[in-house]
């Protein structure tokens, strides 16, 4: 069954006896690792007991399928449940993989459960299945809405007895991101400092919260695709830290120029560049339409292709070479900065 986000966590507390599968998927990639960190949480799954938890790494489960089978059908030692964590963020799913994680969970064995995590999938049979079943959650994880960061900058007011204008948090709103992880780690770093400062001023939370907008994945991404070599460098550079960074990073770029890819090849029959935008789905961002439109008209689908196959190149060499990994990436986000920033300038 399909579940919006919000209720996620009332159904778990109240329907979870019935559930085999929980497969949280979507673009905003921080809410999908809110939910899969809240199940975690909820369900006390202790990742680092072998007995009763697998974790399956989306490169595992690609070179070897079977693996996921196997675990399913592995009866857990110490606990009613056998815990399978799949985790399909950084890979690039295909009708062969789709076809095996169906077969596998069809079988008649109710003695595990699977919790998979995934970007944005497009919405065919493959996803329709888990929709469509009583024994599984289906979590659509889109772009956070204006309205939902407008209520919690509003109930944070409200709990700290402060009264500020509406135009003020609507303000304050556009600081924040389609993130929903990121917000969140906003909105507790807001809420500490509430808490720890009584004499506070509109100019001193726009400067809390707006301070760590320069070194986000988002500004990398829009720096190198806007053609802003340094800047898209620089954003890198502070943001760097680990193997973790690498991967999201490169996911992040792969679903932005698959969707640029995806609004070029609608824009090619309705011949209406702002209506598909505005009635694309998952839908766009309000922050970021102006962004896309820009990026629709200064990338071609020939273009595309090409940096998407580098990408997926990128990807596999990262994994492949974890030593300089930094450096393969600083090259892919410098050469795709200048190539934008001629194509502005020619």
């Amino acid at each position: 069954m399909k579940i919006d986000p919000s209720f996620y966590e009332y159904n778990l507390k109240n329907n979870l006896e019935k559930i085999n599968i929980i497969f949280l998927h979507g673009t905003n990639i921080g809410l999908v690792d809110l939910l899969y960190k809240k199940t975690l949480e909820f369900l006390k799954i202790n990742i680092n007991d072998p007995f009763s938890v697998s974790k399956i790494d989306g490169s595992e489960f690609k070179d070897n399928p079977i693996v996921l089978h196997d675990n399913i059908n592995t009866l857990s030692v110490f606990s009613e449940k056998r815990y399978i964590l799949l985790d399909l963020m950084h890979i690039s799913m295909n009708k062969n993989l789709e076809g095996i994680i169906l077969e596998t969970v069809k079988t008649e064995n109710e003695n595990y459960l699977l919790l998979i995590k995934a970007t944005h999938l497009k919405i065919g049979y493959f996803v329709k299945y888990f929709q469509n079943i009583k024994n599984a959650f289906l979590v659509p994880c889109y772009e956070e809405k204006i309205n939902s960061i407008h209520s919690k900058l509003s109930e944070l007011f409200s709990k700290h007895k402060i009264n500020f204008k509406v135009d003020f948090i609507k303000n304050l709103t556009l600081n924040l991101s389609a993130n929903s992880l990121s917000n969140e780690m906003e909105i507790e770093k807001l809420d500490i400092f509430l808490t720890n400062n009584k004499n506070v001023t509109k100019e001193m939370i726009f400067a809390l919260i707006s301070r760590n907008d320069d070194i986000n994945f988002n500004k990398i991404i829009e720096n190198c695709s806007n053609g802003n070599p340094k800047e898209a460098i620089t954003n890198f550079e502070n943001i760097y830290e680990n193997q973790t960074t690498s991967m999201t990073l490169i996911s992040m770029f792969l679903n932005h120029f698959k969707l640029i890819e995806k609004i070029l090849l609608l824009y090619e029959n309705n011949k209406n560049l702002i209506n598909v935008i505005e009635n694309i789905k998952p839908p766009i961002f309000f922050k970021k339409k102006e962004f896309v439109i820009f990026q629709c008209k200064l990338w071609n689908l020939k273009l595309i292709n090409i940096i998407l196959a580098r990408l997926i190149e990128l990807e596999l060499k990262c994994k492949l070479n974890q030593r300089i990994e930094k450096t393969l990436l600083s090259q892919f986000i410098l050469s795709t900065s200048v190539l934008a920033r001629n194509r502005i300038n020619s």
